[in-house]
């Protein structure tokens, strides 16, 4: 029986982020001659997503072109899945098509593995009696090994699977508040034991191996107070003490987060002659070393040194300082990216880019978001806010047909995650009520009041209703001609509008303040 692979955007998304030079390479040997099947929605879903470890950081599916084959679905098709498992859904929805597609597939006698790390997929194929299974993209990777003459490409594939599977784990665990992840780790455990394949075991020697990533990792562990093995430990000399200074650092943010502090300027000049003074110490004990080392210090330190640089960006922010704010949000930008996480990139020019919104940049606002809205992401609900923001600025540049396409993008991922998607509205909301747009603020919590009803979350209902009320308050004191305009292009955000349940919880919200 043959064997066909139906892939997920998440996967292409972990490969953008983990692959080296030779990937493309190593994974159309191993497939031996079989294509990567996809459906267009991933392809757009994909499309900017770069290779973020090879030179020149090349496009994803110009790389990868000779290895997909593109099939597209009947929207008939998805609908009368999505009525059969109980959802509602667009007519391109990604996950639906991707699971019709691999279902006819079986149903024709091919054995298909649908390559995905939504565990959603795993219960909707069990529960539905789709003829599929599933594995995330870390198995897959580690299922092509077949401990044949190309031990190079083994050793590489088996890497690259290793720190695919690093990526799934920590995604899975970030998320423990929102569901059961005992559930998708099972999964994920079980699905890597029953590959086809024998596991080769580690050499012993691996062990011994100490590269830079791994140097730097345990570093970063030791600056954030973590405990590592005293043989790892030796190997990082006296780095650990040169960058103990960076400590304090957290510590202070830590403090801001939860003092009641009211003294801006105080707290501004505080937090700067910190880390002056951290950075004067851990100059003179870096200044003695190598390129080498000093590389490894300050890549381990830059995460420190990012929340740094964001926090006096928002302070300088809230004190009216734009051009101060915007050159403390570059220096967190450029923090960003010696930091092996894509997270901080995306927010860091977020920010810049709400910066530059406020400015009345548009131009410059539109770069910055439309770059934080490509950053490559496990989970697509964190580009919500990215893609929201772009789509109003693109509105602004009179750039409608683009707008809207952001929002319609938008609007897709919040009907997948309405509760995520009511949290991402929500912030999305708090920060244009802070740069003076409360109109559209307005409109950001009436659309997230919708997503939290789907979600039939009666807590963060009351919540959001609390907040609407203080931007309707402002709503008085702003004027923007392009106001309407813009709220039409937001409304078009969420579906549904269940204006009796609003009603009654902006009403009740109501009552509590008075």
């Amino acid at each position: 029986m043959s064997q066909a692979w139906v892939v997920d955007s998440n996967c292409f998304i972990h490969l953008g982020q983990k692959g080296k030079e030779k990937v493309v390479e190593d994974l159309k040997s191993a497939l031996n001659g079989a294509k990567l099947l996809i459906t267009p929605g991933v392809k757009d879903e994909v499309a900017t997503v770069s290779m973020r470890k090879i030179p020149g950081h090349p496009n994803l599916l110009a790389l990868f072109d000779t290895l997909l084959h593109s099939t597209s679905v009947e929207e008939e098709d998805v609908r009368n899945l999505a009525t059969k498992i109980g959802e509602r859904a667009a007519p391109q929805d990604v996950d639906l098509s991707l699971m019709v597609l691999a279902d006819q597939l079986g149903s024709d006698g091919a054995e298909v593995i649908l390559v995905s790390d939504d565990f959603k997929m795993t219960t909707t194929a069990e529960t539905a009696d789709l003829a599929f299974t599933t594995c995330p993209p870390s198995t897959f990777i580690e299922r092509l090994i077949d401990g044949g003459v190309e031990e190079g490409r083994d050793e590489r594939l088996r890497s690259l699977s290793r720190q695919v599977r690093a990526s799934e784990m920590k995604y899975a665990i970030s998320r423990r508040d929102q569901y059961d992840v005992q559930k998708k780790l099972t999964w994920m455990v079980d699905s890597l034991l029953a590959s086809a394949h024998t596991m080769a075991e580690e050499h012993e020697s691996n062990e011994d191996e100490v590269d830079e990533g791994r140097l730097i990792a345990d570093l970063t562990r030791t600056i954030r107070g973590y405990g590592i093995k005293s043989k790892r430990l030796e190997a990082l000399g006296n780095l650990p003490e040169i960058c103990q200074p960076v400590q304090r650092l957290d510590q202070h943010l830590s403090s801001l987060r939860t003092s009641a502090e009211d003294d801006i300027p105080t707290t501004l000049r505080a937090t700067k002659n910190l880390l002056t003074d951290v950075m004067e110490q851990v100059g003179l004990g870096l200044a003695p070393l190598d390129e080498a080392k000093a590389e490894i210090a300050h890549r381990a330190m830059a995460g420190s040194l990012l929340r740094t640089e964001s926090a006096l960006g928002v302070l300088e922010g809230m004190e009216g300082e734009m051009e101060r704010a915007r050159t403390h949000l570059v220096r967190a930008l450029h923090l960003a990216t010696l930091v092996d996480d894509v997270g901080s990139e995306r927010k860091a020019m977020r920010r810049l880019g709400v910066l530059a919104l406020y400015a009345g940049n548009l131009q410059r606002s539109f770069d910055l978001l439309a770059a934080a809205t490509n950053q490559p992401t496990s989970n697509p609900v964190d580009t919500i806010p990215s893609l929201v923001l772009s789509a109003i600025v693109a509105m602004l540049l009179e750039q409608r047909e683009d707008a809207q396409k952001r929002v319609e993008h938008a609007a897709s991922l919040l009907s997948k995650s309405p509760l995520e998607g009511a949290d991402s509205l929500d912030r999305l909301g708090s920060i244009l009520l802070a740069i003076d747009r409360p109109d559209l603020a307005v409109e950001l919590f009436d659309e997230a009041m919708e997503l939290a009803l789907i979600g039939s979350d009666d807590t963060k209902l009351e919540a959001i209703a609390h907040r609407l009320l203080q931007a309707e308050t402002a709503l008085s004191e702003s004027d923007h001609d392009d106001a309407p305009s813009l709220r039409m292009l937001l409304d078009g955000l969420t579906p549904v509008d269940q204006g009796e349940s609003k009603t009654k919880a902006i009403s009740q919200a109501s009552t509590g303040d008075a």
